[in-house]
């Protein structure tokens, strides 16, 4: 209806104009038309951003990322779209494509802010930093390159105290050190933030595990166990932490309701190392 209305405008003036009135008008006419194709495209790039992260929640971070290079190619400098892009390449273990692009995020946000001392003064531009440095730490986790990583997550943690994703990488990262005691910390304070994380909980009790602690990675599996609130991991863990503590009955019990019966001897075959040595009576040798 608007475009058939600005026709008859254009009809009833056409002879009373002159030629470069003319060519005003039907400028601000296609300029207004420009206006609008541009606006649709940036609500339809939101509602493709908004698709793209319920498909990161619901697990399919392939489909995020098809959305994320579509857009892309559009909007090559958009920091928060290659922080989106590393996340989701993160999540499908494509950790090379994933420093890639939070390299790229990292460089653009440093040259867009100056200084790296004016960081700070941008509780936003905070964030977003320590959330490039958490994705990077877990990119170079994942290729093994723990040293940088260790580096860019406690930056990260430095700029994101409350974030438990930051909070429990670096406590992995920590663990991979066998430096359990700060591995503990991380991971309880990731817990102090989502409590109800069984992944979380369960780094907790394997970094007591690992530090010869068993009974105090039991008391940290045990009650959610028993509550039916565990995981395939956290059982065999806990399994683990029985058997260290010499308890092989518990410990099969407990692992069995995840493994084959050629798994399950595996297992136990492993739990008997830590088993007390059986001491055998003395026989006389008959001479």
């Amino acid at each position: 209806m608007a475009l058939a209305l600005i026709k008859t405008v254009l009809i009833k003036i056409m002879f009373k104009k002159s030629l470069p009135q003319l060519l005003l008008i039907c400028g601000v006419v296609a300029l207004t038309g420009c206006s609008s194709h541009q606006a649709n495209i940036t609500e339809e790039m939101k509602t493709d951003r908004g698709l793209a992260q319920l498909a990161l929640e619901s697990g399919r971070p392939e489909s995020a990322i098809s959305i994320y290079r579509d857009q892309l190619k559009l909007q090559p400098n958009d920091i928060s779209l290659l922080l989106a892009l590393g996340s989701a390449y993160n999540q499908i273990s494509e950790f090379d494509l994933a420093l890639h692009h939070l390299k790229k995020a990292q460089s653009l946000l440093l040259s867009d802010a100056g200084e790296l001392n004016k960081l700070s003064k941008s509780d936003n531009t905070s964030e977003i930093r320590g959330q490039i440095l958490r994705e990077k730490g877990n990119a170079q986790q994942g290729l093994g390159q723990v040293k940088l990583a260790l580096a860019d997550l406690k930056q990260a943690v430095a700029l994101l105290p409350d974030d438990a994703k930051a909070l429990n990488s670096l406590g992995v990262n920590y663990a991979l050190f066998k430096d359990y005691h700060h591995a503990r910390t991380a991971f309880i304070g990731a817990l102090a933030n989502e409590p109800e994380n069984l992944e979380y909980r369960n780094n907790l009790a394997l970094a007591w595990i690992l530090d010869g602690q068993p009974q105090q990675g039991i008391d940290v599996l045990y009650s959610h166990y028993a509550r039916g609130h565990s995981t395939s991991k956290s059982r065999q863990n806990l399994a683990l932490a029985f058997a260290m503590k010499g308890d092989l009955e518990a410990a099969k019990t407990i692992a069995k309701q995840d493994l084959t019966k050629a798994e399950l001897e595996n297992n136990v075959a492993y739990y008997q190392q830590f088993q007390p040595l059986q001491l055998l009576p003395l026989q006389q040798v008959k001479q």
